[in-house]
């Protein structure tokens, strides 16, 4: 509670402003005074020392309290208990409705318009804080770096994030283009929720049912209607993820969607009519495959409206520290700290991190499985750096790192999925994790995709 909370006092009867003065002083609180409505909305708009609370009596001459309520923004721009005695039940009710947190009656004791105003200022209190909470993650800065191609991406998506404006993200495998998607939901202020679709994870002949949806009896084993996932999304936002490995021909699909802003179904016959932002993202450059014919040029054209490139994380090392911080706090939990041992720092500059920021996150994660239960020491040994830092860890198999081995052992354990699911989302079903992970898992390691 804010010792000395100015409080407004709305009320057309001078005894009454001297008495709750007076108990207001009394309580700590710093009283502010207005014999009418027009007096208390001018004071409430002052931009100067707003009062943090006002106390409000229903009945006055020309505007009633209530109709003052009434004409507010919503949510009301301060805590209000109303003060009356001349109120009827209805009148009352009418006035919770309208957004008053309590209603003390005429002449008030101490002790219950006290009580009243210190809930009323702890709510307030809550509210405050739960918008902070909200305006937080609504905003882009949630995305950790702090790096100035951070900084500028973080003003970038705030300018840019409440516009129906498609956004191509573009960036190496690992920079982060996902989050940068749901920064950019967030800042958009759009009520739908983001649905985010693989292209290259989802077979070919399956991709146009995935987006699109199907009715019932489309093709074997459509056994009921299906929304799509620009349907999913409607009223909110499509990612469109390694949309460059998406076929020609449902391009050509993708592009009169965006043209007409309706869907058809597989097997419908009806379009269906789709409010969706649309946002893309790839790590292939698609002005070169246009130019090779693997890309159609008016789809790039329609996407590219707004370009935004995510730098790898080698060319933003001051964002290394704080990533890191962020991982362990995330898979070691918040109380255990991240020590870093002697050349530790030097070696994570020093390393080139082909696999980015998830490369990052990999490699706390495994130093968190392996810590044990002291702090989660970063040590210089813990990437396979470069000429110059110190070796990774070697084990009694071979000359092979810890890593490599763990590598390897991934490889065989993919590549007998992949074999015995027959595609990504078989291999995906039968080792239980996310298709689009392990599609770029499958890449990180090396693995032909058509494996």
């Amino acid at each position: 509670m804010k010792t000395g909370a100015r409080i407004l006092i709305v009320d057309d009867d001078p005894g009454v402003l001297r008495a709750v003065r007076g108990l207001l002083q009394d309580g700590g609180f710093t009283p502010v005074e207005a014999r009418s409505t027009a007096e208390a909305a001018r004071l409430l708009e002052a931009p100067d020392a707003p009062p943090a609370l006002m106390l409000l009596d229903l009945r006055m001459p020309g505007e009633t309290g209530l109709e003052l309520l009434a004409r507010l923004p919503k949510p009301l721009p301060v805590p209000v208990v109303v003060l009356s005695g001349e109120a009827s039940p209805s009148e009352a009710v009418q006035a919770l409705k309208l957004g008053a947190t309590d209603f003390v009656e005429k002449p008030p004791s101490p002790e219950r318009l006290l009580t009243a105003l210190h809930n009323a200022l702890a709510l307030g209190a809550l509210r405050e804080e739960r918008e902070r909470l909200l305006d937080a993650l609504a905003q882009p800065g949630n995305l950790v770096g702090e790096s100035p191609a951070m900084e500028s991406l973080r003003q970038l998506i705030a300018r840019v994030g409440p516009s129906d404006t498609a956004v191509l993200i573009t960036g190496e495998t690992g920079t982060g283009k996902e989050r940068v998607a749901q920064a950019l939901h967030k800042a958009s202020g759009r009520k739908g929720r983001l649905v985010a679709v693989n292209c290259a994870a989802i077979p070919s002949t399956l991709l146009e049912s995935e987006l699109f949806g199907h009715e019932r009896g489309a093709f074997s084993g459509a056994v009921a209607r299906r929304a799509g996932r620009f349907e999913q999304a409607q009223g909110g936002t499509l990612f469109l993820d390694e949309l460059g490995d998406m076929p020609l021909e449902l391009q050509a699909k993708l592009l009169r969607v965006l043209e007409t802003r309706q869907v058809e179904r597989l097997g419908g016959t009806l379009p269906v009519a789709v409010d969706v932002r649309i946002l893309a993202a790839t790590h292939q450059d698609l002005g070169r495959a246009v130019k090779e014919g693997r890309f159609r040029q008016d789809l790039f054209f329609r996407l590219n409206v707004l370009p935004l490139h995510l730098p790898p994380l080698r060319e933003r090392s001051e964002d290394l520290l704080p990533l890191a911080r962020v991982f362990a706090a995330e898979l070691a939990g918040p109380k255990t700290p991240l020590v870093l041992a002697p050349g530790a720092e030097a070696a994570l500059r020093a390393y080139p991190w082909p696999g980015n920021v998830r490369e990052l996150r990999n490699v706390i994660e495994r130093l968190n499985l392996l810590r044990g239960d002291g702090p989660l020491e970063l040590g210089p040994d813990a990437v396979s750096a470069p000429t110059g830092t110190a070796p990774a860890p070697r084990t009694t198999l071979g000359d092979k790192s810890y890593r490599e081995h763990v590598e390897d052992f991934e490889r065989d354990l993919i590549r007998a999925a992949l074999r015995e699911g027959e595609s990504i989302a078989g291999a995906a079903r039968i080792l239980q994790v996310d298709r689009g992970n392990l599609y770029r898992r499958i890449k990180a390691l090396g693995l032909p995709v058509s494996s």
